[in-house]
């Protein structure tokens, strides 16, 4: 029996629940449904399809069955929107490219296990079956490393593009609180949950298990609060750099992990379990993660990796965070240099994401302003009466066509400078090579030409201030005198077609305007008047300096002149 006709078998119960005959009508029941009895089994059936597998979900929407209308299949693909593939050679299994890949005395520098993860991991993948990306301990041998992430490439040959950047996958394109639909960009809200001791964890490589999570991690700290709270610091941090959005679902029913979907109240998006690899020993491969949209985590418990819990514990939160990148999409990067925290090889040279991946995030999911792309979901920077500042540390324009509003209010006349400049720099990138050691220089400060305009609310179609002063990589500075208080709009927009992320810095700096000079004013008191035109004659009669208007030092014909026409012009 094949794998597909296995998978069916599997799902035979639903199925028939579900109504999955070829021609079942999407959003309508199928003719000749007559009975309120089954029009209720369809309505359990749109249900229960988001707890299913996903391989069992695949296999009734793309025979049409009743629900087929709540899954989205393109949120089930699997590539690398810019991973190149062209080291995978086609019309052969995965066993076969294994062969290729310990050839050269690769196989002789591999120890016995790590030989027997590479075709189990083959196996599996010939068997049709996803293999999740894993991060590999600092002693690891780099061959091993590289063989197993090559080996993983296989399973998206078929998906291959050429747009490379940040060696990036999928991102999330469903989850259980934003439903399907997201896409580039987007922000994106992710639940997790911390599956129950004894769920079944499958094999993907490195054997399979049950789950002991809070038994390793309640042993290790003196409370459950504790080692969830680290998992908590990572997923802020990720948050306070992305347009990411964490909950913690409290729930998970502990179905086998990788496959259920993300159900609120019930499971989240992305479950982390924890059980002791049986296939890896100490060392080696420290934990594995699937990609959206699955997230899945599975750490090899009781490896003494997590014996030193220095500095916070930031070889755990290190390797958690480094996973969690696997689950939003993030392939391996090199040189291994200890500057990127999707190196394969997990470091404490650094807390957390850094510069490339959190230009990768932000690419994905965009930066923490997200959403504010128009007037409606822009980013109040505050009210202010004449001074103020206000920097903006994490923002980026993700494409070519994200456009970043900011609206900021001024109660008096106020000069109002903005600023904005790249915020990236240059740095080698390139995919997992056997030595690790190489990549491309790229200058992520020079991807886009940055344009600034000014609005008043009481014209928003043409603005009364812009900049485009420098080209690709420059720093633009706008400066407007508000004369008028009130509600401005700031934009910040690519002057520049290229589909690919500028992360930039923005400071807005408040000043008082000078106060308004007004000479034929002469009593002060805001107004131009008959009290005014009494106040310089009385001045003139003395030979009041404030009376010489012309300044030449005489009283005379011409200083009344040159008030009269001051005072036929009015105040500024």
């Amino acid at each position: 029996m094949n794998r597909k006709s296995v998978l069916i078998a599997a799902c035979t119960t639903f199925t028939m629940i579900a109504g999955a005959a070829t021609g079942a009508q999407i959003n309508n029941y199928p003719a000749g449904v007559g009975s309120l009895n089954e029009l209720e089994l369809q309505d359990l059936a749109r249900t229960m399809i988001g707890s299913l597998p996903e391989d069992h979900q695949k296999i009734i929407a793309k025979e049409g069955g009743i629900g087929s209308e709540m899954v989205n299949l393109d949120g089930f693909t699997r590539n690398f929107e810019g991973r190149d593939l062209s080291h995978v050679p086609r019309n052969i299994t995965a066993l076969e490219y294994a062969d290729i890949l310990l050839g050269g005395g690769v196989r002789d520098e591999l120890a016995e296990h790590e030989l027997n993860i590479v075709n189990n991991i083959a196996t599996l993948m010939d068997e049709g079956k996803e293999v999740p990306f894993m991060c590999f301990s600092p002693d690891t041998n780099p061959k091993y490393a590289y063989t197993v992430n090559e080996l993983l490439d296989y399973q998206f040959v078929e998906m291959e593009n050429d747009d490379s950047r940040f060696q990036q996958g999928n991102r999330w394109s469903r989850t259980a609180v934003d439903g399907n639909g997201l896409s580039q960009g987007d922000v994106t809200t992710i639940t997790y949950s911390f599956v129950p001791d004894g769920t079944f964890v499958p094999n993907s490589g490195l054997g399979s298990g049950n789950s002991t999570l809070f038994a390793w991690l309640d042993s290790r700290y003196a409370s459950t609060a504790i080692w969830q709270g680290l998992f908590e610091q990572v997923f802020d941090r990720w948050a306070e750099l992305t347009g990411l959005t964490y909950i913690h679902e409290t729930n998970d029913d502990g179905s086998n992990l990788n496959g259920a979907v993300g159900i609120v109240g019930t499971r989240g998006d992305v479950r982390i379990a924890a059980f002791n690899y049986p296939a890896d020993g100490n060392g080696g491969v420290l934990a594995y993660n699937f990609f959206p949209n699955d997230g899945d985590m599975a750490i090899d418990a009781f490896d003494t990796f997590y014996n030193n819990t220095t500095n916070n514990s930031l070889r755990l939160r290190n390797v958690i965070s480094h996973e969690h990148g696997h689950g939003l999409g993030m392939e391996h990067v090199c040189p291994a240099n200890q500057t990127k925290l999707m190196e394969p090889f997990i470091s404490t040279a650094y807390v957390g994401p850094q510069l490339d991946d959190i230009l990768n995030g932000q690419r994905h999911y965009g930066d923490p302003q997200e959403p504010n792309n128009s007037l409606g979901t822009a980013t109040d920077l505050g009210t202010y009466v004449d001074s103020g500042f206000f920097n903006i540390n994490e923002a980026s324009i993700d494409d070519n066509s994200d456009v970043d509003f900011y609206t900021v209010t001024v109660t008096d006349r106020t000069k109002i400078t903005f600023v904005v400049g790249p915020n990236a720099g240059t740095y080698q990138q390139g995919p997992q090579t056997q030595s690790c050691n190489s990549g491309s220089n790229t200058n992520y400060n020079a991807i886009h030409d940055l344009k600034l305009q000014i609005f008043s609310f009481s014209d928003l179609f043409n603005p009364v201030a812009e900049v485009d002063a420098t080209g690709t990589g420059g720093s633009e500075t706008i400066v407007y005198d508000a004369e008028d208080p009130g509600a401005y709009l700031i934009i910040v927009s690519p002057d520049t077609n290229t589909n690919n992320i500028q992360r930039y810095l923005a400071s807005m700096i408040l000043s008082p305007l000078p106060p308004v000079v007004c000479p034929p004013d002469l009593n002060g008191d805001g107004q131009l008047n008959f009290f005014d035109v009494s106040a310089y004659l009385t001045a003139f009669g003395n030979m009041d300096n404030v009376a010489d208007f012309n300044g030449d030092g005489q009283f005379n014909f011409f200083d009344v002149s040159a008030f009269l026409s001051e005072f036929s012009a009015g105040c500024p």
